[in-house]
């Protein structure tokens, strides 16, 4: 790679880990840094990042990846996840920790919000449907349980908030997490009336909207001696994480979807407009992406997370022999697995939900229990295509990254279960990709995203629907509706025991 070749700094903001990586104009990823986040937790149920040491592994990571090729760094663009609230005072001092998706103390308080609101009508304004996670919810929590640091507050902020004030000086944030926090109303684009007014809270106190992907600042000399990346050096806001994923494995191209199968999934697919769910069970949580594109969809709490279990606390062998073991029977034998081992975040079961395999048979071995475990998380995806597909979403092809895309035999799985072609992304890094499409096509380097991702994004693998194995999917997802169903209530008792 030429010395002068432009390089963008990407860098990651996750509940567990922070990633930063350098990705040059061809996509691909020339080091990669990653650093654990210590998380603070209690029987309290608090999940709170401490700020101060966010940023100190912030400028550690980009340091450290950063070094050698500092003088290339034209750019660096963030990414970070969504749901997350901080309180800081009138000089930016934090008054709380950052608040994170995984804090469910607002559990306490969530009727009392209930009662406040008309949850279609504000469901309408946002794209969020009613849940307790969202920083509308923390907020109100926040009023009610520690009014004196509600009032004391200046600032309300999210993580990525929070790092650009530190680089910038400015309160600012960017509609891929704006439109996450129940605050943000999901057509303008600017803070919701009708959710401040709910709170009591003036507009003031939340960060100013700003494009995720053009330049915001150029750093100052100080900020990029501390980041180790030449004068000069310029701040792309960039989008929240899953967007970032995304993007990086080709969710702006015409009619594709995007799948990241992680520890959790996301199927979403890129829109020219809003796009709510018309059903009563508000299904859809929509949010902006970024250069006019909204990302309607959803996610499942339970996906390589239910692999990982199996491998460590019920079969006790890798994954590579998990997958043998799979692929040496023929189906999963009747037997179903309802991958809910962390709750769902499916109204109709809720966080009360559990794991269970149903129809456990004498005769089953390892390998249905694997193949059952694989199809669970498929049809659990598929509740989130069959959402879409009501409302008019209909991809033509899903583009498929994360850990769990290395397995064939899962891969095809899917594409029968979903019906539609599933392409493997190349991309081993695509969150890092996805952010560096933003920076370059705000450099100018590409004029647009689209052709950004045409030269910077490579699929690899496909798989294609076999139409009789489809049609054997199709009923077997019908009798894990069923399933799910019937069970809804036993899990909300099972819950009280």
């Amino acid at each position: 790679m030429s010395q002068g070749t432009p390089l963008i700094l990407s860098v990651d903001v996750g509940t567990t880990n922070i990633k930063g990586g350098l990705v040059n104009p061809d996509g691909r990823v020339v080091r990669v840094v990653q650093r654990e986040l210590p998380l603070n937790r209690d029987g309290t149920g608090r999940a709170e990042h401490d700020p101060r040491l966010l940023w100190e592994a912030f400028r550690g990571v980009c340091r450290e990846v950063a070094e050698g090729f500092g003088t290339q760094v034209s750019a660096l663009v963030l990414s970070a996840y969504q749901l997350s609230l901080l309180a800081v005072d009138k000089e930016g001092e934090p008054l709380t920790g950052i608040i994170t998706l995984l804090d469910t103390r607002p559990q306490q308080t969530y009727p009392q919000l209930l009662e406040r609101i008309d949850a279609r009508h504000l469901y309408e304004r946002t794209g969020c449907p009613p849940l307790f996670h969202y920083p509308f919810s923390k907020l109100f929590w926040l009023k009610t349980v520690h009014p004196e640091i509600f009032a004391r507050a200046r600032w309300f902020v999210g993580a990525k908030d929070y790092l650009i004030h530190r680089l910038t000086g400015q309160w600012v944030t960017e509609a891929s997490l704006g439109t996450a926090t129940q605050l943000m109303n999901l057509h303008s684009l600017q803070w919701d009336d009708y959710a401040l007014e709910v709170l009591g809270l003036e507009r003031e106190r939340l960060p100013s909207p700003v494009e995720a992907d053009r330049v915001l600042a150029s750093l100052s000399s100080s900020v990029c001696m501390e980041l180790g990346v030449a004068e000069g050096c310029l701040l792309v806001p960039g989008v929240y994480d899953g967007g970032a994923v995304a993007i990086g494995i080709g969710a702006m191209l015409e009619g594709t979807a995007a799948i990241n199968l992680g520890t959790t999934a996301m199927l979403r697919m890129a829109q020219p407009q809003p796009t709510l769910d018309s059903d009563p069970a508000m299904r859809l949580q929509t949010c902006y992406l970024a250069c006019g594109r909204w990302l309607p969809g959803g996610a499942i709490n339970n996906a390589g997370i239910t692999l990982r279990w199996l491998r460590d606390n019920v079969l006790h062998i890798d994954y590579e022999a998990m997958n043998r073991e799979a692929e040496g029977v023929t189906d999963s034998a009747g037997l179903f697995f309802l991958p809910f081992l962390s709750g769902e975040r499916n109204p109709q079961i809720g966080n009360s939900a559990s794991g269970v395999f149903f129809g456990l048979r004498g005769y089953h071995a390892r390998g249905h229990i694997v193949r059952a475990a694989m199809e669970g998380v498929c049809f659990a995806l598929r509740i989130v295509a069959d959402a879409l597909e009501q409302n008019s979403v209909t991809p033509a092809r899903v583009r498929i990254g994360g850990g769990g895309s290395r397995s064939p035999l899962w891969m095809q799985t899917m594409a029968n279960v979903l019906g539609v072609p599933l392409q493997v992304s190349r991309v081993e890094e695509p969150g890092l990709v996805g952010s560096a499409i933003l920076g370059y096509t705000a450099l100018g380097v590409y004029p647009d995203v689209l052709q950004a991702t045409q030269a910077m994004v490579q699929p690899g693998n496909q798989y294609d629907p076999q139409p009789e194995t489809v049609a054997h999917y199709r009923e077997r997802y019908r009798f894990f509706r069923h399933l799910m169903a019937d069970l809804a209530q036993a899990f909300a008792e099972h819950a009280e025991l």
